[in-house]
């Protein structure tokens, strides 16, 4: 368990470092994985947060070409209002609202075996208790397509960037099997019934070339 304070409001993740997985997801989850890496341009998101991290944007993780390449459920959709520290542009303008009942699914981004992170900026407006569970999906070597929860968050009503949250998924390519690449996928579910979270600026460090 991390804990993080700053400005009164607390973020925190809850680790799934596990050596078994959790049941596969249904074969939906992964249909729109990635099949091959496109080039990707670097970022340096977190720096006013001591994290000099190059990272990577998800497909459309800023929200700013409204929900494509996101699968929405429950009511999930997007909204007006940007993540209040504008990381990825001053200009942007949306966000992905999350009420009780929801869940939002990125679209594929592919990741190697050196050891992979995710990172985004959350708020819930809703019922302090509220939890956010954060899956990582993904196709394994046998062709099944599985999720593996990587963190629990807990956020105050105020946007704030999550800890950095480490997901396994890409353990599963080794090099000498595959071409070392995991295309990975993350699913976001409100836990609890009166929560009221929003999420924006989802991203990877997905080489760790920094």
């Amino acid at each position: 368990m991390i804990c993080w304070r700053r400005g009164g409001v607390r973020l925190l993740a809850l680790a799934a470092v596990v050596g078994v997985l959790v049941a596969p997801a249904t074969s939906t989850a992964t249909t729109t994985l990635l099949g091959e890496c496109p080039p990707t341009t670097y970022e340096r998101p977190f720096m006013r947060w001591l994290d000099v991290g190059n990272y990577v944007l998800m497909p459309n993780g800023g929200l700013e070409s409204g929900s494509a390449g996101w699968r929405l459920t429950g009511g999930a959709g997007t909204a007006g209002g940007n993540e209040s520290y504008y990381v990825h542009g001053t200009g942007d303008s949306t966000s992905l609202s999350l009420p009780s009942g929801s869940s939002a699914t990125t679209s594929g981004l592919c990741t190697t075996a050196t050891s992979p992170t995710l990172r985004f900026f959350a708020r819930n407006s809703g019922f302090l208790l509220s939890t956010l569970k954060v899956e990582v999906l993904y196709t394994d070597l046998l062709g099944k397509p599985r999720a593996l929860t990587v963190g629990l968050i807990v956020s105050g009503s105020t946007w704030q960037p999550t800890l950095p949250l480490v997901f396994l998924a890409n353990l599963t390519s080794p090099p000498l099997l595959t071409d070392g690449t995991t295309s990975v996928a993350f699913r976001f579910t409100p836990q609890g019934s009166l929560g009221k979270w929003s999420i924006d600026d989802v991203y990877v460090d997905p080489f760790k070339s920094d």
